[in-house]
C-alpha cells in the first residue's frame, strides 16, 4: 500500500485499533482498543481517526505508518476494552506503546 492508494480508499473506512501499554522496560501495563472513521492520512503527521462508541466525538491520531493496518475479515469484533462490538469493519491496526526510560 502507497500513500496515495491509503489516501484515496481509506478515508471513511472503518477501523478498529488494539493498543498495548508497556512500562519501560518492555512489561505489560494494560491493553486497550477503540474504533472510528479514519478521516486524514498523512504520511507526515499520521492517520486521523473519528472515534466512534464510548469514545464518540474525539480524535485519535496514528502514526505514519501504513503497514500497521490490515483488512479486516468480516464479522462481528469485541472490544475487550468496552464491550462494544464493530460490525465488519474495513481495517485492524494493533500498536505496542512503551513509556519513555526515566531520565
Amino acid at each position: 500500500m502507497d500513500w496515495p492508494t491509503a489516501q484515496r480508499e481509506w478515508i471513511g473506512a472503518v477501523v478498529v485499533v488494539g493498543l498495548t501499554y508497556v512500562d519501560a522496560g518492555g512489561e505489560f501495563l494494560r491493553q486497550e482498543q477503540v474504533h472510528g472513521l479514519i478521516v486524514s492520512v498523512d504520511p507526515v503527521n499520521g492517520i486521523e481517526l473519528d472515534l466512534s462508541g464510548s469514545r464518540m466525538g474525539e480524535s485519535y491520531w496514528l502514526p505514519p505508518e501504513l503497514g500497521a493496518f490490515e483488512v479486516a475479515r468480516p464479522g462481528e469484533y469485541r472490544l475487550r476494552s468496552t464491550g462494544e462490538i464493530v460490525r465488519d469493519p474495513d481495517l485492524l491496526s494493533t500498536w505496542t506503546l512503551q513509556a519513555p526510560a526515566d531520565s
